[in-house]
């Protein structure tokens, strides 16, 4: 049976081809594990990890816009291949962050820390 088909015969009709036409967000950005969070914050205060992250920063946010094309369609291109970019730079520095968070919390929790 056609996806339009069972669309209709479920009653859900035009909502619900519309409904799978619409983005799919997430409730919170991607995290790693907790585990893999904690590590990759402790990596970043180590010399070595350090320049492994900020290497890592300076190939996508810190890397200079080049969006225009000669068109139209290979600018928006351009900056869409960009955006894709920045986001796995956002992603490794919101993994830290929350890595960071996870362990101030569990100092917190008792107080020595664990």
């Amino acid at each position: 049976m056609d996806l339009l088909e069972r669309l209709t015969d479920d009653g859900d009709g035009w909502e619900g081809l519309e409904a799978l036409f619409r983005p799919q967000l997430q409730d919170a950005p991607l995290q790693p594990r907790e585990g893999v969070a904690k590590f990759m914050y402790g990596l970043y205060h180590t010399p070595e990890g350090r320049a492994m992250f900020e290497w890592m920063m300076d190939i996508t946010l810190r890397m200079p816009l080049r969006s225009t094309g000669q068109t139209f369609e290979q600018t928006a291109l351009n900056t869409a291949t960009r955006q894709g970019i920045n986001g796995v730079g956002e992603a490794i520095l919101a993994a830290i962050g929350h890595g960071e968070k996870l362990l101030s919390k569990s100092q917190n929790q008792n107080g020595a820390g664990s």
